[in-house]
């Protein structure tokens, strides 16, 4: 394949945040091999060998000047993540690729009025651009067949996997603290059932007794997180850390990775924890049967509880599985699938 170039759009590059990360290191594993440039709205990150420019892109009526703009720099594709730029490229002539990283269900953020706003508008970008995409990309087959429904969508589509750029390092493990422990990482609002996972522990404790514990890194919704630490109290051992820099080594200690959450598009630290070759706990639904490799799938509350207490007990690890996850997961393999995506569609002409 010729050297093209790519222009990757999101609404900012910010440490901290999933999908402006995976936007980072996929622009820094594909400039490798093609020329990339990324254009964002605000960006507080720096990516090794890719220009970052900012748009004006957020105000409406700069939206046609953006794409203007975008369109003279004569890119080969152009891939967008978020908002706005997803409207922008319907203004392009720039072959549009519309990556999806999926949106959570609008009823679980009611108690939020902004962010139910925030997602709402959301919906409309997609709603408005995805007629006019050349090849939209959801990161699940879960992701894919909502946004068909969704968006009443009969277009191309391919499944493109959320890289993630793993360790090399092995960390050192956080064991010391807590001994045999359930670990969640994500965020502590309500569609992530972090409330019933505390409760299905507090159950799982009382049958394995005082040397097990349950550990949770992510920031609480305001409200939330009060209530968790009431149920925390209530089922004992439960140690919500807040948010920390680096969990590679928490994932490393754990003895189990459990979540109970309603709604994931991909749900990357259930990847990140099978990686470290730990089992993972979840249940049955959204994206979750496409990311277990390694763990349980539960049907029920029941068969969750009787699953943390199966890997509790027994506290094994499953070396095989950090190969599965890099082939499928890992972001040069990602990237290897989109060029090949790229290629799938030039082929076509």
């Amino acid at each position: 394949m010729e050297t093209l170039s790519f222009c990757l759009a999101n609404y900012s590059l910010s440490k901290g945040n999933g999908i402006d990360v995976t936007v980072a290191e996929f622009a820094k594993e594909l400039a490798r091999y093609h020329n990339v440039k990324i254009a964002v709205i605000k960006s507080d990150m720096e990516v090794p060998g890719v220009e970052v420019t900012s748009y004006p892109a957020n105000r409406p009526w700069k939206m046609r000047a953006v794409a203007r703009e975008l369109d003279s720099q004569r890119f080969d594709y152009i891939s967008t993540n978020y908002l706005p730029f997803d409207g922008v490229a319907t203004f392009m002539r720039t072959p549009h690729l519309l990556q999806d990283h999926g949106v959570a269900p609008l009823r679980s953020m009611m108690h939020n009025r902004g962010e139910f706003m925030l997602w709402t508008e959301v919906h409309m970008f997609r709603l408005f651009s995805a007629w006019k995409a050349a090849m939209v990309l959801p990161i699940s087959r879960y992701i894919g067949d909502g946004f068909r429904r969704r968006y009443l969508y009969r277009g191309p589509m391919e499944i493109l996997p959320s890289g993630i750029e793993f360790r090399d390092a092995e960390p050192a493990p956080e064991a010391e603290k807590y001994g045999r422990y359930v670990l969640y990482v994500g965020r502590h609002t309500p569609y992530k059932g972090v409330d019933q996972l505390i409760e299905i522990f507090g159950e799982a404790r009382k049958e394995l007794g005082e040397d097990v514990h349950l550990v949770t890194i992510g920031r609480a919704d305001p409200g939330y997180g009060e209530k968790l630490q009431a149920l925390a109290r209530k089922a004992g051992n439960v140690h919500m850390l807040g948010y920390v820099p680096d969990v590679w080594r928490y994932y490393a200690g754990a003895t189990v990775y459990a979540t109970c959450s309603a709604w994931e598009g991909e749900d990357r630290p259930v990847i990140e924890a099978q990686y470290m070759r730990k089992p993972a706990v979840s249940f049955d639904n959204c994206s979750h049967p496409e990311v277990v490799y390694y763990g349980t799938l539960a049907k029920n509350r029941e068969e969750f509880k009787d699953a943390l207490v199966k890997h509790l007990s027994d506290a094994r690890e499953d070396p095989g599985v950090r190969q599965k996850v890099v082939d499928r997961f890992s972001t040069k393999s990602t990237v290897r699938q989109y060029l090949d995506i790229i290629k799938k569609m030039e082929n076509k002409g």
